[in-house]
């Protein structure tokens, strides 16, 4: 029996999710679409800055996601990896073929360092996990209302708009809240290290 729910599957249930999918099995790939199509938005908008564009952008991945499925080894990757990978390429792709743009695109403005879903970071970089763990250690010493807004932000990866909804509070608050939650955060991990 596969797990129901999204939000507590683990690497293996997306993979077995996948396995389905490659026999064509169109209610597993609906889990799979419903869970990351939301999150694919966001990190496309962020990138391309234009919401029917994101949106084209995920409508092409999930559909290479369908038509491509016997390409994905569970073993190799998490389908968090490989799907985000499949986005990013798209994105890349796309912004290199606009014209009127700065001709030398740098990897950080495609995938920035803070912006790697969880298990790529386990997969390909163990200081970004040293990293988080870190993180994570000290956001305790970070005021409530700044690590709510951090948390929402970088942990539950929520728009900044949907935080400032959910807080109710101005957009510009939560920006200020999350420069100063990393400035703290800095400052504390850097006199740990003393």
């Amino acid at each position: 029996m596969l797990n129901e729910n999204p939000q507590a599957m683990t690497r293996q249930d997306w993979s077995a999710y996948m396995d389905r999918v490659k026999e064509k099995d169109r209610q597993a790939f609906a889990v799979i679409f419903n869970f990351y199509a939301p999150k694919l938005r966001h990190f496309a908008y962020k990138h391309v800055g234009n919401e029917q564009v994101a949106l084209e952008l995920v409508q092409e991945t999930m559909m290479t996601v369908w038509h491509k499925a016997h390409l994905f080894d569970g073993s190799k990757s998490a389908l968090s990896t490989w799907v985000y990978t499949i986005i990013r390429n798209l994105c890349f792709d796309l912004l290199r073929k606009q014209k009127g743009k700065d001709l030398h695109i740098h990897a950080d403005d495609i995938w920035p360092s803070d912006y790697y879903p969880l298990d790529l970071v386990d997969c390909y970089s163990p200081e970004q996990d040293l990293l988080k763990e870190q993180v994570i250690k000290f956001l305790q010493c970070l005021p409530k209302a700044q690590r709510e807004v951090l948390q929402a932000v970088y942990i539950e990866d929520l728009p900044q708009q949907q935080v400032a909804e959910m807080f109710d509070i101005p957009l510009g608050t939560v920006k200020s809240r999350l420069r100063l939650a990393v400035e703290k955060l800095r400052h504390s991990m850097q006199a740990d290290k003393l």
